[in-house]
């Protein structure tokens, strides 16, 4: 991938990134707090470009520069999708970050967006992205960005994503699963959704450089079938979540809270500067709801056994499941707007998404 963002003395100018610009991308990830009671920075050590190629991901970065400063970037990711059950090539922007100046950020996004037009538009067939609900500010931008010559932001759907504590746990591993017979359940599954993982042979193949492939999979089964399925994905080797800081009444009571926590049997609040030990859960499968149960023990004991305190899954607020995995889980809630996102002029779908819920993988926003 390549990708920048160029600076003058007295401007900024925009560019895909080279390979010049990775020390300068992974500090802007690290001084890129998102604030909050808990303050978290989006780190990518040790390498910026190590999470190029997720499930085989065509990725783009542009950045901004200031004598040869990075201030700003942003990010396309191209993967294989699910639109009303047919697949696409879907772009995923994500990773915005502006360090420039107020005056300077409208003009700095402006020409990101046009140059990430001109680098990407031909090779998908539609883009979505994802803000925080309580990001107002960025909602506010984007969602009017077509007055300011920006991209049109048209909300699909909220997201929640539930971080929940891992509890030890052990569990019998299952049986082992080929390749072949995991894919074609993931593929048959995945066509219930909207913007699921296309899977096939080459996705899963494109994962295993990124520390996934059959068996990390937890595989449930009926007469010899699979009904269920899931894998911990544990991307703190390319990409973590950094607990900045604490601010208010966490910053001061962190010590009690923590003993509480404790004595419930839950994951501490880490200490400042720590990478939160936290996995993302990876195809999660259950056409019927009441095998979660049985997966989630699975999926716990496999968390425990990397060390993991926390998991991460996301659902459609609309979904069923949601309801099911609230109760089993006891995790946090963050919430997001998934929005599609279409520059001006371009081609419309010509059919209108269905009724299917949203399913994009947690572990590739």
């Amino acid at each position: 991938m390549a990708g920048s963002i160029a600076l003058s003395v007295e401007a900024a100018a925009v560019s895909v990134a080279e390979r010049a610009d990775e020390a300068g991308l992974r500090r802007l990830m690290r001084e890129s707090v998102m604030p909050g009671a808990v303050r978290i920075a989006f780190t990518r050590e040790p390498d910026y470009f190590a999470a190029d190629g997720l499930a085989g991901a065509e990725d783009v970065t542009i950045v901004a520069r200031r004598e040869g400063r990075v201030t700003g970037s942003g990010r396309c990711s191209i993967y294989p999708m699910l639109r009303n059950g047919v697949r696409h090539r879907f772009g995923y922007l994500g990773l915005l970050r502006v360090a420039a100046g107020p005056s300077e950020s409208p003009r700095l996004i402006r020409d990101g967006y046009e140059l990430l037009r001109r680098e990407v538009e031909s090779r998908a067939d539609g883009f979505f992205t994802s803000i925080a609900s309580d990001n107002d500010r960025a909602r506010r931008v984007l969602e009017r960005g077509g007055r300011l010559g920006l991209p049109a932001y048209r909300r699909l759907c909220d997201l929640v994503t539930l971080i929940a504590p891992v509890r030890s746990s052990t569990a019998t591993p299952g049986d082992a699963v080929s390749d072949d017979e995991l894919v074609e359940f993931l593929a048959q599954d995945s066509r219930r959704f909207q913007l699921s993982l296309a899977w096939d042979p080459t996705v899963l193949q494109d994962l295993v450089r990124h520390g996934v492939d059959a068996r990390d999979f937890a595989v449930l089964r009926r007469n010899g079938r699979i009904v269920a399925c899931g894998a911990v994905w544990d991307q703190r080797a390319f990409r973590q979540t950094v607990i900045d800081g604490y601010e208010g009444a966490l910053a001061h009571f962190r010590p009690i809270v923590n003993a509480t926590l404790v004595m419930r049997g839950r994951p501490r609040l880490p200490a400042p500067g720590t990478v939160l030990d936290q996995g993302a859960i990876l195809g999660a499968s259950v056409p019927d709801p009441r095998d979660w149960g049985a997966l989630w023990h699975e999926l716990q004991a496999r968390a425990s056994q990397r060390g993991l305190s926390w998991l991460a899954i996301a659902r459609d607020a609309r979904d069923p499941e949601l309801a099911i995995l609230r109760r089993l889980t006891r995790g946090r809630e963050y919430r997001t707007a998934l929005y599609e996102v279409t520059w001006a002029g371009a081609e419309r779908w010509p059919d209108p998404w269905d009724g299917r819920v949203f399913r994009p993988e947690v572990g590739l926003l």
